[in-house]
């Protein structure tokens, strides 16, 4: 697979207006009359990231047919239901840094976190509402309620570093990837495609997302913390399964296995660089990057019903710049 030259900024060329009323939506839905809401909300505009899933919404709309108004608010719900997740997910954490700045947990505390990361919610749910477009409710409403599921499971599966690997496909599809698909299908949904279309652009965005939460898995073992603006190792210290350390466990012999688990459990000290090097001398984290290379080439497939386009080439971009991400 190649390696994209595109910087983020040249990739979404072709809805960099969009984007922009994105943004402005962002943020007007986050004002509010409330003192500590608006000292929350305000805080949250500052960590503000890539707008990954709006572009993909915006991006879908273009690439399958007209521009529709309706794809600026759907893609700002997405980023609101991203931006809630991200809430919850460091209380589950206990993560102080999102985006190198303190997160809403630590700043405010557990309780005022979950009550923030509702209300986010339901924000997003009032924007799509509306659109009063009874597939697009409904279809993302599922989505929600899948990814609800999938943070459940992954809870539920921490410390099975045996599972099969499409036991763990099965979290991150659910956990992460299924935003990524939602947002391209019902980009690609308002632009009018075909429901076939519709499906097929979603594969793209299943499979587009499944690789960036490898990618994201590697980058937790092997990454920066200034780089990545949250502390690297949060899947190890939370006994999380990913796939490079899913690949670790599967070169170890059992005495191996059973001695990582009670460094693990035990919460040793330099626990962290023993698994860096381990996971270094049996290639775990190369062999997970080629598993997400290849569904990069599968998400690459998933677009071959759309016309040649500024927009289908993004999107197309989008899958490389994933791979070769830092941060």
């Amino acid at each position: 697979m190649k390696t994209s030259p595109a910087s983020l900024n040249q990739i979404y060329g072709p809805i960099e207006g969009e984007l922009k009323e994105v943004s402005d939506l962002f943020k007007r839905e986050l004002i509010s009359k409330d003192a500590l809401i608006n000292d929350v909300c305000e805080h949250l505009i500052k960590m503000t990231g890539k707008f990954l899933r709006p572009a993909l919404c915006l991006l879908s709309s273009r690439a399958s047919g007209r521009p529709n108004r309706d794809a600026v608010k759907l893609s700002t719900a997405i980023e609101l239901i991203h931006t809630a997740t991200l809430i919850h997910d460091d209380i589950i954490d206990d993560s102080s840094l999102r985006r190198n700045l303190p997160s809403i947990y630590f700043k405010w505390g557990r309780e005022i976190s979950i009550v923030s990361g509702d209300y986010i919610y339901a924000k997003s749910f009032l924007l799509l509402a509306g659109l009063k477009n009874v597939w697009v409710n409904e279809y993302f409403a599922a989505c929600a309620h899948a990814m609800c599921e999938g943070e459940m499971t992954q809870i539920e599966k921490r410390s099975n570093y045996v599972m099969p690997e499409e036991d763990y496909l099965k979290i991150i599809h659910k956990k992460t990837a299924i935003l990524f698909q939602a947002a391209c299908m019902g980009g690609a949904y308002l632009g009018g495609a075909d429901i076939e279309s519709v499906k097929r652009i979603g594969e793209y965005g299943l499979k587009l997302g499944l690789a960036f939460q490898i990618v994201d898995d590697c980058l937790d073992l092997v990454g920066e913390t200034e780089t990545l603006g949250k502390t690297v190792g949060l899947d190890i210290s939370k006994s999380d399964v990913t796939l490079p350390i899913l690949y670790l466990f599967q070169e170890l012999s059992e005495t191996e296995r059973q001695g990582l688990l009670a460094g693990m459990k035990a919460k040793e000290e330099g626990l962290f660089l023993e698994i860096q090097r381990l996971a270094a001398s049996k290639k775990s984290v190369e062999r997970a990057m080629e598993k997400a290379r290849s569904f990069g080439e599968e998400a690459l497939n998933g677009l071959d019903r759309l016309k040649d386009s500024v927009s289908k080439d993004s999107l197309s971009d989008l899958v490389y710049y994933c791979l070769d991400r830092t941060k």
